[in-house]
């Protein structure tokens, strides 16, 4: 499947247990090899609060996961964590994204 960052955006992302984590809101490249390193995706308040991400009443908490935690991309993207799996496996707490 051939996907551009445009169409990839606001896809929903789950977790391996069926939880909605949220929606992908951009992505990074490598650029050495051209491959997708992570996705960049704004948390649902449940997710941030439970992955301990920081949020606000006006942003959204906003989260990179690395490829490695990717199952698959159709419709949804899935990844191969529970969010409680993505919690343990992430480093310390996340900064807030930039306002554009």
């Amino acid at each position: 499947m051939r996907l551009s960052d445009t169409n990839l955006k606001k896809r929903t992302v789950l977790g391996a247990d069926g939880q909605v984590v949220g929606e992908v809101s951009g992505l990074f490249l490598d650029s050495s090899t051209w491959s997708v390193e992570s996705l960049q995706v704004s948390l649902r308040r449940e997710a941030a609060d439970q992955l301990g991400v920081s949020r606000s009443v006006f942003h959204t908490g906003v989260l990179e996961i690395p490829s490695r935690f990717i199952q698959s991309v159709g419709d949804t993207v899935i990844l191969a964590v529970s969010l409680e799996e993505l919690r343990r496996n992430l480093p310390g707490e996340t900064e807030p994204a930039p306002a554009h």
